[in-house]
C-alpha cells in the first residue's frame, strides 16, 4: 500500500510514516481496490494536526485527528477510517 505524506511545519519522520503505515494496514482488510492515500500532518499553535483522505472502491473518505502527539494522532486517524470504510463495506455487503 502506497501512502503519500505532507508535512507542514513539522520535521519529516521516517518512524512515524513507518508506523502509519503499519497501523493503517488494517484498513486493506475492507476494501478491494486502493486508489490513493493521504496523510497531512500540520502543526499549529503546539498542536499536531492530522489528516487523510483515501480513495477506494469508487468512494472517498477522510478522517481528521487532533493531539500533540503524532502517534496519538496516528491512533485517532486509523479508528475514524477504518470505522467509515467497514461501515461502507457492510453497506455494500447488504446489497
Amino acid at each position: 500500500m502506497k501512502i503519500v505524506f505532507n508535512w507542514k511545519n513539522l520535521d519529516h519522520s521516517g518512524t512515524a510514516e513507518d508506523y502509519a503505515g503499519k497501523k493503517l494496514e488494517r484498513v486493506s482488510k475492507y476494501i478491494q481496490k486502493l486508489v490513493s492515500m493521504e496523510i497531512s500532518f500540520e502543526q499549529v499553535h503546539g498542536l499536531i494536526s492530522a489528516n487523510l483522505n483515501l480513495a477506494a472502491d469508487g468512494s472517498k473518505f477522510n478522517a481528521q485527528h487532533e493531539d500533540k502527539d503524532i502517534y496519538s494522532c496516528i491512533d485517532g486517524l486509523e479508528d475514524k477510517i477504518v470505522k467509515q470504510v467497514s461501515k461502507h463495506h457492510d453497506k455494500k455487503a447488504a446489497h
